[in-house]
Protein backbone atom coordinates (compact mmCIF):
# COMPACT_ATOMS: atom_id res chain seq x y z
CA UNK A 1 0.00 0.00 0.00
CA UNK A 2 2.85 2.36 0.82
CA UNK A 3 4.50 1.73 -2.57
CA UNK A 4 1.22 2.47 -4.34
CA UNK A 5 0.84 5.75 -2.42
CA UNK A 6 4.37 6.83 -3.28
CA UNK A 7 3.85 5.95 -6.95
CA UNK A 8 0.58 7.92 -7.00
CA UNK A 9 2.25 10.97 -5.45
CA UNK A 10 5.11 10.86 -7.97
CA UNK A 11 2.61 10.55 -10.82
CA UNK A 12 0.54 13.47 -9.59
CA UNK A 13 3.64 15.65 -9.27
CA UNK A 14 5.00 14.64 -12.70
CA UNK A 15 1.83 15.45 -14.68
CA UNK A 16 2.12 19.28 -14.43
CA UNK A 17 5.79 19.11 -15.41
CA UNK A 18 4.90 17.06 -18.48
CA UNK A 19 2.24 19.58 -19.46
CA UNK A 20 4.73 22.45 -19.25
CA UNK A 21 7.41 20.71 -21.28
CA UNK A 22 5.20 20.19 -24.32
CA UNK A 23 5.08 17.24 -26.64
CA UNK A 24 7.99 16.06 -28.71
CA UNK A 25 5.72 14.07 -31.05
CA UNK A 26 3.89 15.51 -34.02
CA UNK A 27 6.63 17.29 -35.93
CA UNK A 28 7.64 19.85 -33.35
CA UNK A 29 4.26 21.03 -32.21
CA UNK A 30 2.82 24.44 -32.94
CA UNK A 31 4.16 27.90 -32.33
CA UNK A 32 3.45 27.73 -28.63
CA UNK A 33 6.37 29.28 -26.79
CA UNK A 34 8.09 30.51 -29.95
CA UNK A 35 8.42 34.25 -30.44
CA UNK A 36 8.70 36.12 -33.69
CA UNK A 37 11.51 38.57 -34.40
CA UNK A 38 9.09 41.47 -33.91
CA UNK A 39 8.09 40.23 -30.48
CA UNK A 40 11.70 39.74 -29.45
CA UNK A 41 12.62 43.24 -30.66
CA UNK A 42 9.61 44.76 -28.87
CA UNK A 43 10.53 42.99 -25.62
CA UNK A 44 14.15 44.14 -25.86
CA UNK A 45 13.04 47.71 -26.51
CA UNK A 46 10.61 47.56 -23.58
CA UNK A 47 13.32 46.12 -21.33
CA UNK A 48 15.74 48.87 -22.36
CA UNK A 49 13.13 51.58 -21.62
CA UNK A 50 12.42 50.08 -18.21
CA UNK A 51 16.14 49.91 -17.43
CA UNK A 52 16.63 53.55 -18.43
CA UNK A 53 13.63 54.62 -16.33
CA UNK A 54 15.06 52.71 -13.37
CA UNK A 55 18.47 54.34 -13.74
CA UNK A 56 16.89 57.80 -14.05
CA UNK A 57 14.85 57.17 -10.91
CA UNK A 58 17.99 56.16 -9.03
CA UNK A 59 19.70 59.38 -10.08
CA UNK A 60 16.82 61.41 -8.61
CA UNK A 61 17.28 59.93 -5.14
CA UNK A 62 19.31 62.38 -3.04
CA UNK A 63 22.42 61.23 -1.23
CA UNK A 64 21.83 60.29 2.37
CA UNK A 65 23.36 62.59 4.94
CA UNK A 66 25.07 60.80 7.76
CA UNK A 67 23.00 61.39 10.90
CA UNK A 68 24.70 63.47 13.53
CA UNK A 69 25.20 62.14 17.02
CA UNK A 70 23.42 64.54 19.34
CA UNK A 71 24.94 62.86 22.40
CA UNK A 72 28.60 63.51 21.53
CA UNK A 73 28.96 66.43 23.94
CA UNK A 74 27.23 64.52 26.75
CA UNK A 75 29.57 61.55 26.84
Amino acid sequence: MRAFTIAAIITVLAVPANAQMGHSKGGGGGKLGKKSDEQIAAEQQKKKKEENAYKDALKKIPDQVKPTDSWTSMR
